[in-house]
């Protein structure tokens, strides 16, 4: 997995061909979408999409800070937490949320079918059909390992705009102790 997100298909040729290749990408990206749902769906889950949000890892002489991008999700669903002395995961989920219909549409008077001889009438559905859909949602986990002990003790974290900040602290080191043989 590399750091910086480049296209697999160049848009940097000819003028006439950016189209091409802008459908290219994006044919890429639902061939990727479609073949993990397929995946899920035959390993028996429930199809929840997964993703992986973009984190910046910085080492300072006394911690290390972690900045992580999470939009549009809610601070209740962020878990931080150690499973060993010097890793930490980050895991958590979004949900898509959208507005049912179209305002401008429930305006006027609802669409109604009568089907023959039920005597039942059926609203138009009103799903949305998404032309495009970029937006990250589902499960994500992330786990950090650290190079040194850390001080579990002493690791904060803030979530504002946005931006999970975790400050997770250098364990102090420990002076050699001498054993003086009785």
């Amino acid at each position: 997995m590399s750091l910086w997100h480049h296209p697999r298909f160049s848009h940097t040729g000819a003028p006439g061909f950016s189209s091409l290749f802008r459908m290219l990408d994006e044919f890429d990206r639902y061939s990727g979408q479609q073949l993990g749902s397929t995946q899920g769906s035959v390993q028996g889950s429930t199809d929840i999409t997964s993703f992986s949000p973009k984190f910046d890892v910085a080492e300072h002489d006394k911690e290390y800070v972690l900045q992580g991008e999470l939009p549009g999700i809610a601070p209740d669903n962020v878990e931080i937490e150690f499973t060993d002395d010097q890793t930490l995961v980050v895991r958590g989920h979004s949900e898509r949320k959208h507005t049912e219909g179209d305002p401008a549409l429930l305006e006027g008077p609802q669409e109604t079918k009568k089907i023959e001889g039920s005597g039942e009438a059926n609203k138009k559905d009103t799903a949305p059909r998404y032309w495009l859909s970029e937006r990250s949602y589902g499960e994500f986990s992330r786990v950090f390992s650290f190079p040194a002990a850390v001080d579990q003790e002493k690791v904060k974290a803030k979530f504002k705009d946005g931006i999970l900040d975790i400050s997770v602290p250098k364990a102090e080191k420990r002076g050699g102790k001498k054993i003086t043989i009785q």
